[in-house]
């Protein structure tokens, strides 16, 4: 299996789990240890734009620049972040436009797995 399909994969097992969420699921952060499926979808695609694209991509755009302090985690060699406690009060971006992002870098992401010339792994 390619490291194209496995990410597919992946990335396809959570949009799965999360099937039978309601918009109003994706929000509340019942315990500060757990962070809500809104934030953790951003945080994970965050993640692989951050960490992936933004360094190996040539030309790669930001979906959108704020989504860095709002989905960073701990990373704080990469700059601020929300505070963990506060994950399940933001109320924007809405899971559409978070969904709209993870396809955006999913996207760029198949592009760049599919990309021979480059090496990131």
């Amino acid at each position: 299996m390619s490291i194209l399909q496995q990410y597919q994969n992946t990335r396809q097992r959570t949009e799965k789990i999360c099937s039978s969420l309601t918009v109003e699921d994706y929000i509340p952060q019942p315990v500060v240890f757990a962070s809500p499926p809104k934030w953790h979808i951003a945080h994970t695609t965050w993640f692989f734009e951050e960490m992936i694209l933004k360094k190996h991509y040539a030309d790669y755009k930001e979906f959108d620049e704020s989504f860095g302090f709002l989905f960073n985690s701990y990373y704080n060699s990469i700059g601020e972040r929300t505070f963990r406690a506060d994950r399940g009060n933001i109320t924007r971006p809405g899971v559409t436009e978070v969904y709209e992002y993870r396809s955006y870098v999913d996207k760029h992401m198949k592009i760049l797995l599919q990309d021979k010339t480059i090496k990131i792994y």
